[in-house]
C-alpha cells in the first residue's frame, strides 16, 4: 500500500543516471520526446531542490513551450560551429599554441572523459567570437553544437572534481573535471588567451548552489577573471540574474540563448556564455611556469557547462579577440539595396534635354543672370537713360527683387516714362 508519503518526489541522482543509460538511441522522430523527458528528469532528481506538484507542472509547461519553439522554428541558415572531439593533450594544445611560447613537451597531459574536449571551427557562426579553437567540457564536446533544442543537456561522464576549482568556490564540489596541463617557457616575459565560458546552468539555475565554475591556474593562482577585478568566472559572478534582470551579476558580460527565456538568439546549444575574456601574466620571471586549464560541474554531475579557447591565443603578446558574430546574411541583402535605388536618382538627365530646347525657362530658374542679358539686347535705351538718373535707379532697385515678373513690369514702366519725356523735349524745341 502506498504511503502518504508518496506525493512527495525522492529519488536517488543515481537512479538518474541509470536511467540515462538505458536510454535508446535518439532518432529524429523520438528527438523531441526525449528531450521533454529527459528535462522532466532533471527537474526530479536535481538534488537539495524540494520542489511542489505545482512548481513542478509549471516548469515542465515552460520547457514544453521551449521545445515546440525549437521545433517549429528549425536550424539557421548559417554553417553551424563544428567540432571534432579529441583527448590528445599534444593535439589540443598545437591547437591554442601562438607565438613566443615554449613547451616542454613531456609536462602535456589530459585529464577528462575522452568526449570531453575537442577542437571546433566555424566558431563565429554560433556567435562566441572566435572561429577556431578548442573546447572543454564538463560534459559531451559535440553537444555544444546548435540550435538549442534543449533546456537541460546533460553527460554525467562520471569523473571526478578537481581541488583548485573546489577552493574557487567555497562550500561546493566539483565533479566531472576536464583538465589540459602543460608547462611552458615565454619569451617576452608575458602570457595571454582568450576564452569564453557557456553553460546550461543558465539561466534556470543562476544564483544557486549549481555554480559550475572553471579556472586557469598558472603556478597555482587563477588567472580566469572577470575583467578588472580578482573574482573567478562562474555562473554566479557573470549572469543575467534569475529571472533575467533580476540580482544580476556583471551582466554586460553575459549572453542570453535560454529558450525559456525568448532565446535562443545564437546557434549554440548552451543557455548562456561570456563575452570574450583574456587571461593574462605580465612580468613573468624568466624560466618553466606550469598552467592547468581545468573546468568542471559543481553542485552536482548535471547540466553541461564549457570553455572555449582561441586558436593560436596562447601567446606572449596580446591577440584581438575576433568579432563577436559575423553579418547576419539576411541584412545583407537589404543593406545592398543602395544600388537599385542609385538608378532612380540619376533622372535628371531626363530634364536636361527638355531644358535646353526651352531657354525661356534658364531665366526663372537664375532670376539675376536673366535681367541682365535682357538688359544688354536694348542698347537704345541706354544713352537716352544717361542724362536721367531716374532709370539707373530703378535698375538697381529691381536687382533686389527676386521675382523676374516684376522686375519686367516694372522695365515696361520705366520703358514708357523715357518714351514720353523724349516726345516732351521734342515739343519744346
Amino acid at each position: 500500500m502506498a504511503s502518504s508519503q508518496d506525493s512527495n518526489i525522492s529519488l536517488k541522482s543515481t537512479d538518474y543516471r541509470n536511467a540515462l543509460r538505458i536510454r535508446p538511441k535518439k532518432t529524429q522522430q523520438s528527438a523531441q520526446i526525449l528531450t521533454i523527458s529527459t528535462n522532466l528528469n532533471i527537474l526530479l532528481f536535481r538534488r537539495h531542490q524540494p520542489m511542489t506538484i505545482s512548481k513542478l507542472i509549471k516548469k515542465f509547461a515552460t520547457t514544453l513551450a521551449g521545445t515546440a519553439f525549437v521545433t517549429l522554428s528549425g536550424t539557421t541558415a548559417t554553417q553551424a560551429i563544428s567540432i571534432t572531439p579529441t583527448s590528445n593533450g599534444n593535439d589540443l594544445l598545437n591547437e591554442i599554441l601562438g607565438s613566443g611560447i615554449t613547451i616542454a613537451p613531456d609536462s602535456i597531459n589530459y585529464t577528462g572523459a575522452s568526449g570531453a574536449s575537442g577542437i571546433f571551427t566555424n566558431g563565429l557562426s554560433s556567435g562566441i567570437g572566435m572561429d577556431s579553437g578548442i573546447i572543454l567540457t564538463t560534459g559531451t564536446a559535440t553537444d555544444a553544437k546548435g540550435p538549442n533544442d534543449s533546456d537541460k543537456k546533460t553527460t554525467d561522464n562520471e569523473f571526478p572534481g578537481d581541488p583548485d576549482l573546489d577552493e574557487l568556490i567555497p562550500g561546493f564540489a566539483t565533479e566531472d573535471a576536464t583538465i589540459l596541463q602543460f608547462d611552458f617557457q615565454t619569451e617576452g616575459g608575458d602570457v595571454f588567451f582568450n576564452y569564453v565560458f557557456a553553460s546550461e546552468e543558465y539561466v534556470e539555475w543562476t544564483n544557486s548552489e549549481f555554480n559550475d565554475v572553471f579556472g586557469f591556474f598558472l603556478n597555482g593562482t587563477n588567472i580566469a577573471l572577470i575583467p578588472g577585478t580578482s573574482t573567478p568566472v562562474a555562473i554566479n559572478t557573470v549572469n543575467g540574474g534569475k529571472p533575467l534582470g533580476t540580482d544580476a551579476s556583471n551582466p554586460e558580460f553575459f549572453n542570453n540563448n535560454d529558450p525559456s527565456e525568448g532565446g535562443p538568439f545564437f546557434d549554440l546549444e548552451y543557455d548562456g556564455f561570456t563575452n570574450v575574456f583574456t587571461a593574462q601574466a605580465l612580468g613573468l620571471n624568466a624560466g618553466t611556469h606550469h598552467i592547468r586549464l581545468a573546468i568542471a560541474d559543481a553542485g552536482d554531475a548535471f547540466l553541461d557547462s564549457a570553455v572555449f579557447i582561441q586558436a593560436n591565443s596562447f601567446s606572449d603578446s596580446f591577440k584581438e579577440p575576433e568579432p563577436k558574430s559575423p553579418p547576419t546574411p539576411d541584412f545583407q541583402p537589404k543593406s545592398q539595396l543602395t544600388p537599385d535605388f542609385q538608378p532612380k536618382s540619376q533622372p535628371t538627365p531626363d530634364f536636361q534635354p527638355k531644358s535646353q530646347p526651352t531657354p525661356d525657362f534658364q531665366p526663372k530658374s537664375q532670376p539675376t543672370p536673366d535681367f541682365q542679358p535682357k538688359s544688354q539686347p536694348t542698347p537704345d535705351f541706354q544713352p537716352k537713360s544717361q542724362p536721367t538718373p531716374e532709370p539707373d535707379t530703378s535698375i538697381k532697385d529691381a536687382q533686389d527683387i527676386p521675382e523676374p515678373s516684376i522686375v519686367i513690369a516694372l522695365l515696361g514702366v520705366g520703358f514708357a516714362g523715357l518714351y514720353s519725356r523724349k516726345k516732351s523735349i521734342k515739343c519744346n524745341n
